[in-house]
């Protein structure tokens, strides 16, 4: 008998036993739809229509798409892209290392995502991005990535991955603003921006429709040579493997309290690593290092001239009072002979 490189069918018709209705229906069933591979899989996208409408297609058909530009891409407006309806399956994009470049106007946000009133968003799924501001030549955008929910818990945005995102020159890297919780930020790199490498903001505090940003993880974040901070943060958030470097107002500004900060490291990264305001309720940070050789800044060049920004990292956090640290320590490699370092300020 001839086998039919069908396991099935050349087991039936071996077995003659077998129902003759069994062998029938699975001769007449209709082969599996082959799966897409290669260019079926991945959008090719080449200008700001075509990577707008990639986006929004993800978004609305709820799934987490991938794209590839061989080109880059050229940014003159902001892309805002909303979920109208969500189903509670992942969906957003990898870029697969997609460059998109700012050539809009000047503090206009690059990407968007937005929250809508009614739409209880969660399990939004960036990655692989690499976001050019457009501040080193010509005018800087204001935030690479903005992640928004004004709209409060009504429109909130959580459950989100942000992951293998590289931003530079804007006066913003990443943004979470508004009610977006219940997130992980993975390896995000934020470089030479104006402002803050990465920064989260409530809006509305004590309104009746406020937006609060709470339950962070931020893992492995590369914040660096920022004229404001490395990350400016709210209290909820846990931030683990840090690196902080050359920042002109620390690496990491905490206004309401620092909840955790582990494993992180700080090099000439204003005049503290971890700038505290308050304790909130309760802060920690445990084995991390402050390095500097008491002298280097943060520089901007101003008119043909470098400008030093913030002062020479000396301590590695404020003490607002009731904050549990341990196992931290300054490391000083300066040639002033003391050192002038402490862990506390």
């Amino acid at each position: 008998m001839k086998s039919t490189n069908d396991p099935d069918i050349d087991w039936l018709k071996a077995a003659p036993e077998r129902s003759a209705s069994i062998l029938a229906r699975l001769e007449a069933e209709p082969d599996p739809p082959t799966p897409p591979s290669g260019d079926d899989m991945i959008d090719n996208v080449t200008n700001e229509t075509e990577l707008r409408d990639a986006l929004q297609t993800y978004a609305d058909e709820r799934r987490v798409g991938m794209m590839y530009s061989k080109t880059g891409v050229t940014l003159t407006q902001t892309i805002t892209i909303q979920q109208p309806n969500h189903d509670g399956s992942a969906w957003g994009a990898n870029g697969n290392h997609t460059k998109v470049n700012w050539a809009g106007a000047a503090g206009e946000d690059m990407i968007v995502y937005k929250g809508i009133n009614g739409v209880a968003n969660r399990m939004l799924f960036l990655e692989k991005f690499s976001l050019y501001g457009g501040g080193y030549a010509s005018a800087a955008a204001g935030a690479c990535l903005k992640i928004w929910a004004p709209d409060g818990d009504n429109g909130s945005i959580y459950k989100f991955t942000l992951r293998d995102i590289f931003t530079s020159y804007a006066n913003y890297g990443v943004v979470l603003s508004g009610a977006v919780f219940e997130g992980m930020c993975e390896n995000i790199h934020g470089e030479n921006h104006l402002k803050d490498g990465m920064m989260m903001q409530h809006e509305r505090v004590g309104e009746a429709n406020q937006a609060i940003v709470s339950n962070i993880a931020v893992i492995h974040p590369n914040l660096s040579r920022n004229l404001g901070a490395g990350m400016r943060q709210v209290y909820s958030c846990n931030s683990i493997m840090g690196s902080y470097i050359l920042n002109g107002a620390g690496g990491i500004a905490a206004p309401e309290g620092l909840r955790a900060a582990i494993l992180s490291n700080g090099e000439n990264t204003g005049e503290c690593l971890f700038d505290m305001a308050s304790n909130g309720y309760g802060s920690t940070n445990f084995m991390n290092e402050a390095s500097s050789d008491g002298s280097t800044v943060c520089r901007q060049y101003v008119n043909g001239v470098w400008v030093d920004v913030g002062k020479p990292l000396l301590y590695g956090m404020t003490q607002p009072g009731g904050v549990q640290e341990g196992n931290n320590h300054t490391s000083y490699y300066g040639s002033a002979g003391i050192d002038p370092m402490r862990w506390v300020k």
